[in-house]
């Protein structure tokens, strides 16, 4: 999407900030994380992330499925960033492919971007990047369902 694109919905941007503050100080697997807002703005969200210990696979990389959990949401805070109003947002799917592994102790950088809203779906791509040797570790892309609901009640708002 272009850059000249709209500013954030004020009511989005609240939200967005209200989310940032909880998982910053509350949320226990992104307080150790650590996570460094960089760039949040219309259709974009890029932070730095931390990689600990204990998330490391047999090999003392850092395991695949917490790059995929870093990307799945800083993706789906693109996707907010998109909006309109708020309305709940949900992983429909992700693809993600592994360009090289990356060790514990330093930090990530995911970059993301909505590349379009089509109804009720955003779609979102980006990647991650090893921040100290600027190496491109993963990339992604996914689809977002807009205005879900959780299990048991209506699929969508």
């Amino acid at each position: 999407m272009a850059d000249d694109a709209p500013e954030i919905n004020p009511a989005v941007g609240a939200m967005l900030q209200s989310a940032r503050d909880w998982l910053l100080h509350e949320h226990s697997l992104f307080k150790t994380l650590n996570l460094k807002p960089l760039l949040i703005g219309r259709n974009k969200a890029t932070f730095s992330v931390f990689l600990p210990d204990d998330f490391c696979d047999a090999s003392g990389k850092v395991h695949g499925a917490l790059l995929t959990l870093i990307m799945d949401s800083i993706f789906g805070l693109a996707a907010f960033t998109a909006l309109d109003e708020l309305k709940p947002v949900a992983t429909i799917n992700l693809r993600t492919d592994y360009l090289s592994e990356v060790g514990p102790g330093g930090r990530v950088v995911c970059a993301a971007e909505c590349n379009a809203l089509r109804g009720d779906i955003a779609y979102v791509s980006g990647q991650l990047t090893d921040e100290a040797a600027n190496r491109l570790v993963a990339t992604g892309s996914g689809a977002f369902i807009i205005g879900a609901r959780g299990p048991g009640r209506e699929s969508r708002l």
